[in-house]
């Protein structure tokens, strides 16, 4: 949430010395439209399958960071002859959140309130992304504060609202079983907005799933433990 493809920036060219790799902002995210609708579950597989269809891609790893991975996981269930791998990196959809939490969430994060974010704002909001102030985190809080100053923000706070009430309405525990591929979760141990706990939840569900912790890494580790997050992901691929 809050992302675009620039969040695997760090990791994109090292991962294409061996592989093709395709990062690609959702549909209202980053640069690509922002639709003025509900965002669903079948509006980004419906998406997805036909960008994927356009570049005839087959067999390919779904790889993807919180609400990301909740929309690979999403896909992998709707199209499990496709996607030959998934990696899930610090995953959404693991916890039921029960209906008042959901409301007090979207409340919070109303479209009011994104629309009055400030840079003051998102250096505490952001905070917890990441365990300690770096240049890594510095940077993610200036791309943040550089998308207040956009045309499309508006359209933008409205995307975010209505997908932050699909990533909370969407728990997918018990569905793991139906994933039949090899499914590496790779977690920060100290992940402060989905606490690593979830992902020992997860991993006992999924049949052919594998757990790698990163030590003392955060929500994002492709930005902040980059060296540590390749070497978990290298032998997987």
């Amino acid at each position: 949430m809050f992302g675009d493809f620039l969040d695997w920036e760090p990791v994109l060219e090292p991962l294409a010395q061996s592989h093709r790799v395709i990062a690609l902002d959702l549909p209202g995210f980053g640069n690509s439209s922002k639709p003025h609708r509900e965002y669903t579950a079948d509006f980004f597989v419906s998406i997805l399958h036909d960008l994927f269809a356009s570049l005839r891609l087959q067999e390919f790893i779904l790889v993807g960071n919180s609400f990301g991975a909740q929309i690979a996981i999403l896909y992998a269930l709707r199209h499990p002859e496709l996607v030959a791998k998934l990696i899930l990196v610090d995953s959404g959809g693991f916890r039921f959140i029960p209906e008042d939490e959901a409301a007090a969430i979207a409340a919070r994060f109303g479209v009011p309130v994104i629309a009055a974010l400030t840079p003051e704002i998102h250096t505490l909001l952001f905070a917890s992304v990441f365990t300690q102030p770096s240049v890594a985190s510095q940077l993610y809080v200036q791309r943040q504060n550089e998308k207040l100053q956009r045309k499309d923000y508006p359209a933008y706070a409205e995307s975010l609202a209505s997908n932050i009430r699909l990533s909370m309405s969407s728990c997918l525990l018990d569905q793991l079983p139906e994933i039949k591929c090899p499914t590496l979760l790779i977690w920060g141990e100290k992940d402060l907005v989905l606490p690593v706990e979830q992902a020992q939840q997860a991993l006992a569900k999924l049949p052919h799933g594998e757990l790698k912790v990163i030590p003392g890494c955060g929500h994002a580790p492709q930005l902040e433990c980059g060296e540590q997050f390749l070497r978990a992901i290298r032998s997987f691929l």
